[in-house]
């Protein structure tokens, strides 16, 4: 079975190869197609692996391949053209000598039982220690991953085409009957990806176990692991009373069709024609429309510092990256050399400030990651009137709508967070010593510490991925 296709590159030549899986022995590498031109041979190995994975090519793929049919040669561009439909087929005849079985008992490595135990360093890992004893720190990651199956054959064979066994029919439910758990759980042990299977949800969560907090490693622990990851970000946004867009047919809609219901969320005052001065009624209104731009822009944030901060990684952002990073880009700069964990909760922060919209409340910062992107939000929202829906424009009209600047006014205890944009905080005399050190207050290592001020954020809530 064809896993994926790989590229070999010499100055003369580039050569296609597809990594083949079979369930006797280790995977092996078998030649496709050479041709001189490497720019066509890489093309043609990543359209080769997309077929294998998903079976089949998008209109845009079936183009491409087209094209590189067309450019190679005629023996290799028949070779390209049958490997893709096996690829497609994930089914790839092999001469029988290719695929060899590997020995139970390998001569070259010799029992298990005859090899000497090596000695546990001191600095390393005690066996069976606890965690006050353990002499270094201690991470807990655990991750939540979720595969949608769509083709349960294909899954199967893949799975066993790559060394793996199902449990015997006696160990196996009603409910799985082919161990369709455990292949999937085969996957996810490598690559996670398998002909037949996509990857839905890839989310996780660590922090350090410190003894003084009481806690303890698993194997020690007293008490059930347990790790919340919240609700799922499409059913946070869709929390508390919404408005279904039009539909023309009687399906439900899904969860990311549905808009909060800013015009009950934040209900219009009666209309009042006095011109006192003093009158309440007459008073600054955050209104539905107001609330739904800025709605709109939080998650947009959120979705771009979420994607930024996947591709990221744990590497600085440098002026040499001209604003490639559309959100952490616009921070100020003393905040670019931040980690990966820092700039997850930063996209979080932002959708901590857009459930307060959907809970019908206004946005009130919790900390100063919260008023950064609540200001970089508000300078957002008006270019969202552009891009408004039929939904945004039933809602009710007021003289208050899109006063961003009243927004500023009333939701920010201060704005003390954008002297950060200084040019004398800048990274190069921040991260020295520099003469103009950040307030501790305003240092990106202290900006998610709650204000005492306002009621903190539940400590358990999760990140939408």
């Amino acid at each position: 079975m064809p896993r994926s296709f790989l590229c070999e590159h010499a100055s003369s030549k580039s050569r296609v190869l597809v990594l083949l899986a079979h369930a006797n022995g280790p995977a092996c590498a078998q030649a496709v197609f050479t041709c001189r031109d490497a720019h066509v041979a890489q093309h043609a190995a990543r359209l080769l692996s997309s077929a294998a994975l998903n079976g089949a090519l998008t209109k845009q793929q079936e183009i491409t391949a087209h094209k590189i049919a067309t450019a190679l040669p005629d023996a290799p561009a028949a070779s390209f053209r049958q490997a893709l439909e096996r690829a497609r087929t994930g089914v790839w005849p092999s001469a029988a000598p290719a695929l060899f079985s590997w020995p139970a008992d390998d001569p070259l490595e010799g029992p298990a039982q005859d090899e000497p135990e090596l000695p546990v360093s001191a600095t390393r890992s005690p066996k069976d220690a606890r965690l006050a004893d353990l002499p270094g720190p201690v991470v807990r990651v655990v991750q939540l991953r979720e595969f949608h199956v769509y083709d349960q054959a294909k899954l199967v064979a893949a799975a066993t085409a790559g060394g793996w066994e199902p449990m015997p029919d006696e160990e196996l439910g009603e409910d799985d009957p082919h161990d369709l758990v455990g292949a999937v759980m085969f996957a996810a042990e490598s690559t996670g990806e398998l002909p037949g299977m996509d990857w839905l949800t890839d989310a996780q969560e660590g922090h350090l176990l410190l003894p003084t907090r009481g806690d303890e490693v698993a194997d020690w622990s007293t008490e059930p692991v347990r790790i919340n990851f919240g609700t799922g970000w499409r059913l946070q946004h869709a929390a508390g009373p919404y408005a279904a867009s039009p539909r023309t047919d009687a399906t439900p809609p899904a969860a990311e069709e549905l808009q909060p219901d800013f015009a009950s969320l934040f209900a219009l005052p009666a209309a009042c024609d006095c011109e006192e001065e003093d009158c309440q009624k007459c008073h600054w209104t955050f209104t539905p429309r107001t609330a739904d731009l800025l709605f709109s822009a939080l998650d947009e944030l959120a979705e771009a510092a979420y994607d930024d901060a996947a591709e990221l990684g744990e590497r600085p952002i440098t002026q040499d990256d001209d604003g490639a990073w559309g959100f952490f880009s616009r921070l100020p700069q003393v905040t670019w050399r931040q980690n990966l964990r820092w700039r997850r909760n930063l996209a979080r922060a932002c959708d901590d400030l857009a459930g307060d919209l959907q809970r019908g409340s206004w946005p009130r910062p919790t900390c100063a990651a919260e008023e950064m992107v609540l200001h970089l939000a508000l300078g957002d929202a008006p270019a969202h009137l552009e891009a408004g829906d039929g939904a945004h424009a039933a809602l009710p009209k007021h003289r208050d709508d899109y006063d961003f600047d009243a927004c500023s006014d009333f939701f920010f205890q201060d704005d003390d967070v954008l002297w950060l944009y200084d040019s004398k905080y800048s990274s190069d005399k921040a991260d020295g010593a520099g003469s103009s050190p950040v307030p501790p207050a305003l240092d990106p290592d202290n900006w998610f510490e709650d204000f005492l001020n306002v009621p903190a954020r539940p400590a358990e809530r999760g990140h939408r991925r």
